[in-house]
């Protein structure tokens, strides 16, 4: 019996650290995106807890940073997914 990965245990694993790929993307994209509203403005990014930001502020906020978070699960589970592999 061989004990030498297979083609199907790399894609299990390979899947099962997708979660956290996204994840870490998801934060580094976030405080990324806070680091440039920051420096661009001048001031504080309008997030949840900002007295300063009004609440349109605060939704436009929030609705980037969801765009921005669809977009790299989209792209994760996409590097990830298996049928990716066939069209190669």
């Amino acid at each position: 019996m061989s004990s030498a990965p297979t083609m199907a245990n790399t894609r299990t694993t390979l899947r099962a650290a997708a979660p956290l790929v996204a994840m870490g993307a998801t934060w580094a994209v976030r405080k990324g995106m806070i680091k440039g509203y920051e420096k661009s403005t001048g001031r504080a990014a309008p997030v949840v807890r900002s007295s300063e930001a009004t609440l349109l502020q605060k939704v436009l906020w929030a609705a980037a940073v969801a765009g921005a978070i669809t977009l790299i699960e989209v792209v994760v589970w996409s590097f990830f997914d298996d049928e990716q592999d066939d069209q190669l």
